[in-house]
């Protein structure tokens, strides 16, 4: 059985921008179809199952996780290709950044058009100003999806380089979590859902929970660290930092997650000396809130890996983090009963 590092090291190598997931759907596949059952691929591409070890008639639980990455679309094939950003960019990340594109995986490299031209030196450019280059013609169409290159590497025995973290950092914890489970018969009926296009307004998971009908959802996934270097004058405290346990959201910006779930994960954290972390941000969100609005309301938490450099294809994250997030959960569902859902 493959090991939690190795899951992580073929996912982040994976390619899978948004609206395109399909060969990271058939690695997830690969990985945890023994332990699954009801398995569906649904018509926005997300892959959904039902765990072999569930328990029927009692406490129905999703387990979510988002399979894509952000990238870029080709816009218009000359010599160079003009493109459009999917989902969220870092442009302190993108110039020279090594691509590949569409089905083919064309080699390209990005470019800028010359700084006079775009944009004023001290000022980062828009993503309209990127262009790909070839080295010719190619055979590029316009709406094919390219991703950026990411090699996975280890840095020392905690702290693991790769692209697409944001996501596959929670698939390849979702992933141990279905194995650590197969034998466990806890009294839940618990389905999983890999997500598609969660970078596009987290549509897939609003799908998939419309058709699980969950009656309570854990929705895992990677935020950014805010522990890298910062001016002298910046006195502010990181709030999430990279090897500090994972990341329970008391706010985002689109909502509030179910406080009596977020209070029971964190007691359960308590209780088992797992390292968690608080994050109050107004800048992200989750699928969490995609899933608590469908049906009349879905109570959900969200738990989130950190990453360092999120948006980058050389992120960070801590391989005890990921250990973590995944101990985290399993205590949680070993506990979860009814009762802790009522008012």
């Amino acid at each position: 059985m493959p090991s939690l590092r190795e899951n992580l090291r073929q996912l982040s190598e994976a390619i899978g921008v948004s609206g395109e997931e399909r060969e990271v759907r058939q690695l997830l596949l690969n990985l945890t179809k023994e332990h699954l059952e009801n398995v569906v691929i649904d018509t926005m591409g997300n892959l959904t199952a039902r765990l072999k070890s569930s328990q029927a008639g009692a406490l129905r639980v999703m387990l979510g996780a988002p399979m894509d990455e952000v990238g870029l679309m080709v816009a218009g094939s000359e010599n160079f290709l003009n493109v459009l950003p999917v989902g969220r960019l870092d442009m302190r990340y993108v110039a020279a950044a090594r691509v590949v594109i569409g089905a083919q995986k064309l080699n390209g490299v990005v470019l800028f058009a010359p700084i006079h031209k775009t944009y004023a030196q001290d000022k980062l450019p828009e993503p309209s100003a990127i262009q790909i280059d070839t080295g010719g013609k190619n055979s590029a169409k316009v709406g094919e999806r390219i991703a950026f290159v990411g090699n996975y590497a280890e840095l020392n025995e905690d702290i693991a380089r790769g692209k697409a973290f944001q996501s596959r950092a929670a698939c390849a914890v979702l992933v141990a979590l279905i194995e650590s489970l197969a034998a466990a018969a806890l009294p839940l009926d618990i389905y999983i859902a890999f997500t598609a296009q969660s970078r596009i307004y987290g549509r897939g998971a609003t799908v998939a929970a419309n058709r699980l009908k969950p009656q309570v959802a854990f929705l895992l996934d990677g935020t950014e660290c805010d522990d890298g270097p910062r001016p002298e004058d910046d006195t502010q405290i990181p709030r999430v930092r990279l090897g500090g346990g994972v990341v329970l959201r008391a706010m985002e910006r689109t909502g509030i997650p179910d406080q009596r779930l977020l209070a029971f994960v964190r007691s359960t954290a308590e209780a088992h000396r797992l390292p968690y972390q608080i994050d109050t941000s107004e800048t992200y969100g989750t699928e969490a809130v995609n899933v608590s609005q469908t049906q009349a309301g879905v109570p959900t938490a969200a738990l989130s890996v950190p990453v360092r450099y999120l948006y980058s294809p050389n992120g960070l994250v801590s391989l005890s983090d990921l250990e973590t997030t995944q101990r985290l959960l399993r205590e949680v569902l070993a506990a979860l009963t009814p009762e802790i859902l009522e008012n």
